[in-house]
C-alpha cells in the first residue's frame, strides 16, 4: 500500500514525538520495532566462575522486551576456558572480538581467532579456551532470549567479590536454565 506525503508526515511526526516523550532512549522496545542501542561501557556485567571472568549482558530479554535474542561479551585470560557444556534451550553465536584460541564442538577442535565465527545449536557440546597470550573477547548470542538470567545468577556484580556457589546451588541453576556440564 502506498502512503501518501501526508500519512508518511504524520506517521513519522508521531513516531519522532513519541521518541522524545521517552524517558530512556537507551531502552528502546525491540518487541514494538524500535531499535534497541547500547553503547560501550554500558550493560550489566557481573564476574564469571573461579576464573573470575567480566561477562556484559548488553542486550537481554527483561531490559529491551526482545524476545528472539540476548547478546553477550566475556573476556577470557590467556590459559582460561568455558567448561565443555551444552544448552538445552537455546542456539548460541559465538564472534571472536579479539585473542585467539580452541573451540571445541561436538570433540572436534578447531582453532578460533580474530573475526571467526560458530553457530553452535542447541543441544551440541561445545567449549572454548584461550590459548593466545591476549585476553580473548568473545561476543555471543543467545536465540531465543532469556538465557542471560543465568549469568545473573551465577555471577556476581562487578564491584561485588565472587561469590562462589555450592555444588547444590550449581545443580539448581544448571536445571532450571537447561545447561548440562560434562
Amino acid at each position: 500500500m502506498k502512503q501518501s506525503r501526508k500519512q508518511f508526515i504524520e506517521a513519522g511526526s508521531l513516531s519522532f514525538f513519541s521518541l522524545l516523550a521517552s524517558s530512556d532512549l537507551l531502552a528502546l522496545n525491540a518487541a514494538a520495532g524500535d531499535a534497541v542501542v547500547v553503547h560501550a561501557g554500558e550493560g550489566e556485567t557481573y564476574w564469571i566462575g573461579r576464573r573470575n571472568s567480566p561477562l556484559t549482558v548488553k542486550i537481554a530479554k527483561d531490559r529491551q522486551g526482545n524476545k528472539t535474542m540476548c547478546f553477550c561479551t566475556e573476556e577470557i585470560a590467556p590459559g582460561e576456558a568455558i567448561p565443555v557444556h551444552k544448552h538445552l534451550n537455546e542456539d548460541e553465536l559465538i564472534f571472536i572480538h579479539t585473542g585467539e584460541g580452541v573451540l571445541i564442538a561436538d570433540e572436534k577442535e578447531v582453532p578460533v581467532k580474530v573475526g571467526s565465527v560458530a553457530l553452535i545449536p542447541k543441544g551440541l557440546w561445545h567449549a572454548i579456551k584461550n590459548t593466545g597470550k591476549e585476553t580473548l573477547i568473545m561476543v555471543f548470542s543467545y536465540s531465543p532470549a532469556g538465557f542471560e538470567g543465568y549469568f545473573r545468577e551465577m555471577g556476581s556484580p562487578v564491584g561485588t567479590p565472587w561469590q562462589p556457589k555450592t555444588k547444590e546451588e550449581y545443580g539448581r541453576l544448571n536445571k532450571k536454565w537447561g545447561i548440562v556440564y560434562k
